[in-house]
């Protein structure tokens, strides 16, 4: 899990940006002279030499301070959105979404309390979301059985191992597959896929935290993980919540019918997603089982955090909103 913002809505493609302006050159010498360099992702003590020195010469002659924009009003929301960096806009989605819930325990229960969402009515849920520990921690006999499934679970290693390798990101290209994700069509989606593994993260570590549930490699030198074990507690699975979480949202933002092939295979792919971590040895089957409904969960309270879900031409209600606009448009 982990988010790069900065990437937004260029899965696969951008990230190399910083190369423009280098094209027809060898040397390290002249590349770190090029756009990159402006930009501020490489030191060039060449280049900005080179700035100065033209800055004083093109402006010789120019008075005072020259013809400024002296508009004293700020800017709106949307404009401001449109104009900050990709990585600024997530910082306000993340705020935004985190501001609204509050997590705690009753009883042994964790709790999730969403203090932005309806208590009442058709979109409402219980509130607080309540998550119990895992069964498998009970008893002696409970426990090895667990960990007899997570065992016959690796007997798929060798059909699953390229996916569970490339799952270990995030898993935009999964999600991309199934829906045809372009980063020039799709760009907000990809924003909005973003955002919600950022919420996962901040989200599944409170339960991990709480429940301090020791890894299937801790309690049996068999299960042998393909991959290093994560050094965060087992219950619930992270990867089980985000992949949820975005199936639930983007079969929203596409308007999926139920039972239709997006939806289908949207559902199919959340689960896949999941499960490959018990098959590499890193989860329990429960682990999975209980992040379902807390991705679910999340997914109604980010929904409700962007209404309107049908866009109308007024200003976005909030960053929240304006990304769930933009996505909604790419779509619409």
């Amino acid at each position: 899990m982990g988010i790069p913002f900065a990437n937004e809505g260029t899965e696969g493609t951008e990230g190399t940006e910083g190369t423009e302006g280098t094209e027809g050159t060898s040397a390290s010498t002249f590349t770190v002279s090029g756009i990159s360099a402006y930009a501020g992702r490489v030191t060039s003590p060449l280049l900005a030499q080179g700035l100065l020195t033209t800055q004083g010469e093109i402006t010789r002659g120019i008075t005072g301070v020259g013809a400024p924009d002296t508009t004293l009003v700020a800017l709106g929301s949307d404009e401001a959105l449109e104009r900050w960096s990709a990585e600024v806009r997530g910082h306000q989605y993340l705020f935004e979404l985190v501001s609204g819930l509050q997590f705690g325990s009753t009883a042994g229960v964790a709790q999730l309390t969403f203090r932005d969402r309806p208590l009442s009515g058709a979109a409402a849920d219980p509130n607080p979301f309540s998550m119990k520990a895992p069964t498998y921690e009970n008893t002696e006999g409970l426990l090895k059985d667990e960990l007899t499934k997570v065992l016959n679970e690796a007997t798929l290693r060798p059909d699953r191992m390229n996916e569970i390798l490339t799952q270990v990101a995030n898993p935009y290209a999964y999600f991309a597959m199934v829906l045809n994700l372009q980063p020039g069509r799709h760009r907000y989606t990809f924003a909005l896929m973003a955002a919600l593994f950022a919420l996962t993260d901040k989200v599944v570590m409170q339960f991990k935290h709480y429940f301090r549930i020791r890894r299937p490699a801790d309690r049996s030198r068999l299960v042998q993980p393909v991959l290093l074990t994560p050094s965060h507690g087992s219950y619930p699975a992270g990867h089980s919540v985000q992949s949820h979480l975005v199936a639930a949202v983007l079969k929203t933002l596409i308007g999926a019918a139920d039972k239709s092939e997006a939806d289908v295979q949207l559902t199919r792919l959340a689960r896949r997603i999941a499960d490959n971590r018990v098959v590499a040895g890193l989860h329990y089957p429960e682990d999975i089982d209980a992040g379902k409904p807390l991705g679910e969960a999340l997914a109604r309270y980010f929904l409700f955090k962007a209404q309107p879900l049908v866009p109308s031409a007024a200003p976005a209600t909030s960053a929240v909103n304006w990304l769930w606009t933009k996505a909604y448009a790419e779509w619409h």
